[in-house]
C-alpha cells in the first residue's frame, strides 16, 4: 500500500501536510507585492491550508517579522488587543483573518460585506497604512471593503481540486492510496474534487465495512437524484452549481461518518459488557479516529443528531448555550421543579460530552439520573444509555471517580449494577 510519511494506518491526517495546489500557489505568489490576498471558496476547500503553506513559503523569504492570527468572527476590539500597543512598526506583521464572517450585499453580485462594520473599517485602515504589513483574509464568499479597499488585495476563488492534485493527495491518504488509478478517478468525480469529503471517503474505507465501489454508486445515485449524471463535467466547469455538488457529497459522508462512530461506540459499549477490554479499546479507537477526522464537526453535527438545540440558539457557541442552560437550570431549581432540573441536567451533560468534558459529564448526568429515580421515573434509559457510553469511553476507573465527585460511596456499586443491567437488557433486545 502506498503512503506518506504523514499518513497513518488509521486514515487520520495532521492538517500541517500540504499537496497539490501548485498553480494557486504560484498565483498568490506572485502577487506577494500586493498589500494582501483573499482567499474564497466553500468550507473545506483547503482554505486555511493553503493559506499556512502561503505563509511558511513568504516567512522563507523574509527575516524576522511576526504573524497574528485571529478568527473570522473577531471583533475590531480583537484585533487590536492581538496587535498590542500602537508603535512605530519596524518588522513585518502579517494579520491572518481566518473565515471572516460576511453577509450579502443586495446587488452586490454574489460580494458580501463583513458582519461587523467596525473590523470592515479597520480592515480598510490596515490596508491603507502605511508599513511593511501584510493581510490575509480567508471567506466563504467575496467580499467588500470601505472605500473599495479591497481592491488592493490579491484575490482567488479556490476551487475543487484537479485530477492530479487529487492523486497526490490520495497517495497520502491509506484508504484511498490502495485503490487503482481508474477508482482514484472516480473517488475524484464522485466526491466533487472536494479535498475534505475525500478525506471523510478515506477514513470511512479505513473504519467501515463497506467497500469502495458501493460507497461510490451510492455517491452517484445522490447526485444523479440532483439531476448530475456526469460530475466530472460539472466540476471541469465551476461555477454555483459544482459547489452545490461538493456540499451534497460532504454532507453525505459526514452522516456516513457520524453513524460509523456511533456504532464503533455502541461495539465498544457490548465489547466491555462482555469483558473483552482489547475489543472495547479497538472499537473506541476507531470512534476517536473518526472524531479527529470530523473535527470541530463532530460537535455541531452531534447537536442535531440528539436533537439538542430545538428552539435554543444556533449551535455554533457550545459556550453560550452552556450559560443559557445553567441559567434555567438555577431558576428551576430556585421554583422546585425538578423535572425540568432532570431535562436540563441531561442536556448540560450532552453539551460537556460534545465538547470533550468527558468527566464532567459523568457528574451531570449522574445527577440527573439521581433526580429522575427520586421522582420515580421507570429505568431512566436516556440517562443509563449516556452513563453507559461515557463508562466505555473513560474506563472503570476513570468513571468511578467521576461519579464519586456527585454520588455517595454506598450508591456507587448501585450505579454499576444499573448500567450492567440496561446493557444487558439492550443485548437482548438485539438478539
Amino acid at each position: 500500500m502506498r503512503g506518506s510519511p504523514g499518513a497513518a494506518p488509521d486514515g487520520s491526517r495532521r492538517m500541517a501536510e500540504f499537496v497539490g495546489r501548485r498553480a494557486e500557489l504560484r498565483e498568490l505568489l506572485g502577487a506577494a507585492c500586493r498589500a494582501g490576498f483573499v482567499i474564497h471558496g466553500v468550507e473545506g476547500i483547503g482554505k486555511t491550508r493553503l493559506v499556512a503553506e502561503l505563509l511558511r513559503r513568504l516567512a522563507a523569504d523574509q527575516l524576522g517579522g511576526r504573524t497574528v492570527r485571529l478568527p473570522g468572527t473577531a471583533t475590531a476590539d480583537d484585533l487590536m488587543i492581538a496587535l498590542g500597543d500602537p508603535q512605530a512598526v519596524t518588522e513585518t506583521i502579517t494579520l491572518v483573518v481566518d473565515d471572516l464572517a460576511t453577509v450579502p450585499i443586495p446587488g452586490g453580485g454574489g460580494r458580501g460585506e463583513p458582519v461587523d462594520a467596525g473590523l470592515a473599517g479597520f480592515l480598510a485602515a490596515w490596508i491603507r497604512e502605511p508599513g511593511p504589513r501584510r493581510l490575509v483574509i480567508t471567506s466563504r464568499y467575496p467580499f467588500a471593503l470601505p472605500g473599495r479597499a479591497h481592491r488592493r488585495l490579491a484575490e482567488l476563488r479556490l476551487g475543487p481540486l484537479l485530477p492530479a492534485d487529487a492523486r497526490r493527495l490520495m497517495a497520502a491518504l491509506p484508504g484511498l492510496a490502495r485503490l487503482p488509478a481508474e477508482q482514484q478517478t472516480r473517488a475524484w468525480a464522485c466526491c466533487a474534487g472536494h479535498p475534505r469529503a475525500l478525506e471523510y471517503l478515506d477514513t470511512l474505507l479505513c473504519h467501515g465495512a463497506t467497500g469502495f465501489a458501493e460507497v461510490a454508486e451510492r455517491l452517484e445515485g445522490v447526485l444523479a437524484e440532483n439531476g448530475i449524471r456526469e460530475p466530472a463535467e460539472w466540476i471541469h466547469r465551476g461555477g454555483p452549481l459544482a459547489e452545490a455538488i461538493t456540499a451534497t457529497v460532504d454532507d453525505v459522508l459526514m452522516r456516513d461518518l457520524l453513524e460509523l462512530r456511533y456504532d464503533a461506540r455502541r461495539a465498544g459499549e457490548t465489547a466491555h459488557r462482555l469483558g473483552d477490554p482489547d475489543e472495547a479499546s479497538g472499537h473506541q479507537r476507531r470512534a476517536l479516529a473518526i472524531d479527529e477526522r470530523l473535527g470541530r464537526r463532530a460537535g455541531p453535527a452531534g447537536w442535531d443528531r440528539l436533537g439538542l438545540l430545538a428552539g435554543e440558539g444556533d449551535g455554533d457557541d457550545p459556550a453560550e448555550l452552556e450559560r443559557e442552560l445553567r441559567q434555567s437550570l438555577a431558576a428551576d431549581a430556585e421554583r422546585g421543579n425538578r423535572a425540568a432540573m432532570a431535562s436540563g441536567l441531561h442536556r448540560l451533560g450532552l453539551v460537556c460530552t460534545l465538547t470533550g468534558r468527558l468527566p464532567a459529564a459523568v457528574a451531570l448526568h449522574c445527577r440527573a439520573l439521581a433526580t429522575e429515580l427520586a421522582l420515580g421515573s421507570p429505568g431512566s434509559p436516556l440517562e443509563l444509555a449516556e452513563l453507559s457510553r461515557l463508562r466505555a469511553a473513560l474506563g472503570d476507573d476513570e468513571f468511578r471517580r467521576a461519579a464519586a465527585e456527585v454520588l455517595p460511596e454506598q450508591s456507587m456499586n448501585g450505579l454499576t449494577r444499573m448500567l450492567d443491567a440496561f446493557l444487558t437488557a439492550g443485548e437482548h433486545r438485539c438478539n
